[in-house]
C-alpha cells in the first residue's frame, strides 16, 4: 500500500471535526479524482470519514457510484464515523450497495465491498483500515492511477492508495 495503515490513521486523528461538512463537495471532488486516475485494472474505492454531521444529497452520491459503472467497475465505498451521527454515512455505503448490484457482470468486474463503519476510538479506527485494506486485496483496488497520479501524488506500480 502506498499509504500504510499508520500513515491514514495519523492523517484520521489530526482531522477536527466541523460541523455541517459539505459532502456534496466532498462527493464531487471523489468522482474528478476517480475520473482523471481512472484504471480498468482497479477497482476504484472511496473511504468517507466523518462525525456524519452534514448533508447528503441522493443524486450526486448515485452520481459518483452510476460513474465508476459507467466508467467500467462498481465503486467501493467505504463510510466511516467517529462521531454519534450516523444515518447519512450509512445511507451513502447503502447507495453504493444497490448501484454495484445493479451493475454489468462482465469478464474484468470483480464484487468490490462498500460498507458503514463505526469507529469511535483509535483502535477501532485502525482495525477499520485494516478491514478495508485486507478486503480490498481481491479487488486490485486504487482510486489513484498509479501510471498516472493526480498531481502531487506518487504511487508505486502495484500499491494502493485510499483516498
Amino acid at each position: 500500500m502506498a499509504s500504510s495503515i499508520d500513515q491514514l490513521l495519523e492523517n484520521a486523528l489530526q482531522a477536527s471535526p466541523s460541523w455541517g461538512t459539505n459532502f456534496s463537495d466532498a462527493l464531487h471532488s471523489a468522482e474528478r479524482v476517480m475520473e482523471e486516475s481512472w484504471s480498468p485494472e482497479r477497482a476504484p474505492v472511496v473511504v468517507f470519514l466523518s462525525d456524519g454531521e452534514g448533508r447528503l444529497d441522493e443524486d450526486i452520491m448515485r452520481g459518483l457510484c452510476n460513474r465508476a459503472v459507467a466508467l467500467g467497475s462498481p465503486l467501493s465505498f467505504w463510510s466511516i464515523s467517529f462521531g454519534p451521527y450516523s444515518r447519512v454515512l450509512r445511507k451513502m455505503a447503502n447507495i453504493a450497495k444497490d448501484v454495484a448490484s445493479r451493475a454489468p457482470r462482465g469478464s474484468n468486474t470483480v464484487a468490490v465491498p462498500s460498507a458503514f463503519c463505526t469507529a469511535i476510538s483509535t483502535v477501532q479506527l485502525a482495525k477499520t483500515f485494516s478491514n478495508i485494506a485486507t478486503s480490498l486485496r481481491k479487488a486490485r483496488a486504487s482510486l489513484i492511477n498509479p501510471t498516472v497520479p493526480a498531481p502531487g501524488l506518487s504511487v508505486a506500480p502495484g500499491d494502493m492508495l485510499l483516498i
